[in-house]
This record gives structure tokens, C-alpha cells and sequence, in this order.
């Protein structure tokens, strides 16, 4: 539990506490240790509170009307969110070990700038490349005049008569 007297103790206990949350904005920031690590667990909280949300919807089907209440939802809502608070406390899913090792990772690799400065490096020991893209040249305003194009006519060609089929009514149809 977080000390009261000590403020830099505090972490987010539930995604909801916007203050702590803010917090652990800052610790992020400033690349502290442990921000990844908190970070994770909101996220694994998240998704678990999610999941038991959707998992009781599905069995809200078999539930009656004479037992439904508003104030049992609010406070099944408020059940799921300590309890996924705690499972993610616990990292019972370890979803929370696979974002801060996929995260870690990241943060090991280079930056962007300095790829490019080493892009730059090679370069200037190779030879040039080719462009990417071809120049772009400004388009005419004016419209080409083009020919009118013949339509085809149709023509209806007559159908065949069969011989065997009579050309009188059949069954007494005038």
C-alpha cells in the first residue's frame, strides 16, 4: 500500500486515478525503472477488466429480470476492477512480462537518428544511388482534345423457329 506521508512512494493503483497516473506519466519521462514495469501492469489490468467485462455480458443472457438491478452492474464493475488490479498485481496472466521485455527491447535499440547517421557514413563511402522517386513535373491545365469514339450499333438478329413446336394455343388459351 502506498505511504501517504511520501508522495514519490505512490503508484497508480487503479487506471482510474488520474493522479497517479500523472505521476507515472513523469517517472516515464524521466526513464525511470520502475515506470516501465507500472506501466505494464495498468495495461494488463486494463485488458483483464476488459476481459471479465466481456466475459460476464456473455452470461448476462442467462440472468433473469427479477435479479437485475443497476446497483448490482455498478458494483460488479467496481469488483472487476480490484480484482484485475490484484490478478495484474500478481502478473497471474504475465502479460505484463511480455510488454516490458518487448518494450526493453526497443528501448536497446538505436534511435532513428542515429541510423541515419550512420546511413550518411556508408554513403559517403559508396557510391551514389539512384533516386527513389522520378521528378515531379507540373501538370498542364489545359485539356488534350480528343477524337469522338464510333459506338457500335446493334443489331438484333431474328430468332430461329423450331418446326416441331406448334404456333397455335396451347390448352384452349385464345
Amino acid at each position: 500500500m502506498a505511504d501517504i506521508t511520501n508522495p514519490t512512494a505512490s503508484s497508480a493503483k487503479s487506471y482510474a486515478d488520474f493522479g497517479a497516473l500523472g505521476e507515472l506519466r513523469g517517472k516515464a519521462q524521466r526513464n525511470e525503472k520502475g515506470a516501465l514495469r507500472e506501466s505494464a501492469e495498468q495495461f494488463e489490468a486494463l485488458f483483464i477488466q476488459m476481459m471479465l467485462k466481456s466475459m460476464r455480458e456473455a452470461s448476462d443472457v442467462m440472468k433473469s429480470d427479477m435479479l437485475h438491478s443497476n446497483a448490482q452492474e455498478t458494483f460488479q464493475g467496481m469488483y472487476d476492477k480490484e480484482l484485475s488490479m490484484s490478478m495484474a498485481k500478481r502478473n497471474s496472466l504475465g502479460f505484463a512480462d511480455v510488454v516490458v521485455k518487448q518494450l526493453s527491447q526497443q528501448q536497446t535499440a538505436p534511435s532513428t537518428a542515429d541510423m541515419m547517421a550512420l546511413r550518411q557514413q556508408v554513403n559517403l563511402l559508396t557510391a551514389p544511388a539512384m533516386p527513389l522517386n522520378k521528378p515531379v513535373l507540373p501538370m498542364s491545365l489545359q485539356q488534350p482534345v480528343q477524337a469522338a469514339m464510333p459506338l457500335e450499333r446493334q443489331v438484333l438478329k431474328p430468332l430461329r423457329m423450331n418446326p416441331s413446336m406448334p404456333l397455335a394455343p396451347v390448352r384452349g388459351e385464345p
